[in-house]
């Protein structure tokens, strides 16, 4: 199976999943950034966002809750990569 179109990098293999502690599978493009899902495959459905912040430029992401805000910003510690 070809791999997915990532708009940024991958993330770091140290991200899990906030909510139970395994690693995250990339889902999609979502609008500016990508898309994340936790990987247990069970009942977790905890979703993080992979995005460039436009203020600083800097890379990181957020856990987006079930009932809508996301969450903290938690920068990568990667370079963006270049267009």
């Amino acid at each position: 199976m070809p791999e997915r179109h990532r708009l940024l990098h991958p993330l770091p293999p140290g991200v899990k999943c906030p909510a139970c502690g395994v690693g995250l599978t990339f889902v999609r493009v979502r609008g500016y950034g990508d898309l994340y899902q936790c990987g247990s495959g069970g009942s977790c459905k905890c979703a993080i966002f992979h995005f460039q912040n436009k203020g600083t430029r800097a890379c990181g992401y957020v856990v987006i809750y079930s009932y809508g805000p996301m969450g903290e910003w938690t920068a990568c510690g990667e370079p963006v990569a270049k267009e």
